[in-house]
């Protein structure tokens, strides 16, 4: 058995509409609807929930440079922490240090639905550890981030004891960690 699940394949684009239209008819998967038009375009097929897609299209600004790493694939797992340290055990990396998506406050009106970090391949290859956060979990999470600031370390212990685990999670790196004060981007 695996560490995780392949989720799906995530490609960085400057022009969701282009991109969309491009990679449906290269690989004959339908577009799908999108929470966030002005941030993902989806193929695959409409389920119950937006992160159930074949292909996220992530729409960024900045074009493609040296060293930039434009396509990825997010892996499911049940922990991200425990991913983690199993990944590491076998020669992984970890790049990004956990944290919650979108960040409580980060996108308004949007709550927080994944933990998730960036990992690294032997090879230096890059691809996610993703787990959605329970109805529960994200609710304890959005609600904390309306009471008081906060951090990853903060929201990502609030939703593992909303999950009913027990002790402090891993702390990671500063170093690994993204911007606190930007949203975290998937």
């Amino acid at each position: 058995m695996g560490i995780g699940t392949l989720r799906c394949h995530v490609f960085d684009v400057n022009d969701l509409r282009v991109s969309q239209q491009f990679w449906s008819e290269v690989t004959g998967i339908p577009p799908t609807s999108s929470e966030w038009p002005d941030r993902y375009a989806y193929l695959g097929r409409e389920a119950d929930t937006t992160w159930q897609h074949v292909v996220i299209l992530h729409g960024v600004t900045q074009l493609r440079g040296a060293g930039t790493n434009r396509s990825h694939i997010d892996i499911t797992v049940d922990d991200v922490d425990v991913a983690i340290r199993q990944i590491e055990a076998i020669g992984g990396q970890l790049q990004r240090a956990p944290s919650i998506y979108p960040r409580p406050g980060s996108y308004p009106g949007e709550p927080p639905v994944i933990d998730w970090a960036v990992m690294q391949d032997p090879f230096g290859n890059e691809f996610c550890l993703v787990r959605e956060l329970s109805s529960d979990e994200c609710a304890a999470v959005e609600s904390a981030g309306t009471h008081a600031a906060g951090d990853d370390d903060t929201w990502r212990a609030i939703a593992r004891r909303t999950r009913g685990l027990a002790g402090a999670s891993p702390t990671y790196p500063l170093e690994l960690r993204g911007d606190l004060h930007a949203p975290s981007h998937h």
